[in-house]
């Protein structure tokens, strides 16, 4: 998505939160830089410690909240890792699915989507319209078969 946070693109970020109803507030836009500096995925933990570098006052439940509508706002990606817990990374170009690893919970992106054949085939058959949809999977990546 390249440099969200730039003087050219802060604009255009605040109007994507105001067209849905939502407000640009200072930390929604920390937490987003936070997620475009990392380039990785990051536990909300991690995330609320790098936020709070640059505004020490914020909370861990608006963090959440902000990372929350970052997601409804397709500008982060909420990956589910097998123990419960989530990841965020800043929402990648593309159509992509996550694959996460059962032992480390690294995330590795897919680029490759095999569910537009499937979603045709699917569609053709029930008669339902398939807008969009979500496929993530689990295993064990190279270093964890080790």
């Amino acid at each position: 998505m390249g440099n969200l946070i730039s003087s050219e693109n802060i604009e255009r970020i605040k109007s994507v939160f105001h067209e849905r109803g939502f407000k640009c507030t200072p930390q929604r836009l920390a937490v987003l830089k936070v997620l475009q500096d990392s380039h990785a995925h990051h536990s909300i933990n991690k995330i609320h410690k790098k936020v709070k570098e640059l505004l020490p006052d914020t909370g861990l439940a608006t963090v959440y909240r902000s990372l929350e509508i970052l997601v409804e706002l397709d500008l982060a990606v909420k990956v589910h890792l097998e123990d419960g817990c989530h990841s965020y990374v800043i929402a990648p170009e593309g159509h992509r699915h996550p694959i996460v690893c059962t032992d480390c919970n690294k995330v590795i992106e897919y680029t490759e989507c095999p569910m537009e054949d499937l979603s045709k085939k699917i569609s053709k058959e029930t008669g339902v319209q398939i807008n969009t949809h979500f496929l993530q999977l689990f295993g064990k990546c190279r270093e964890c078969q080790l």
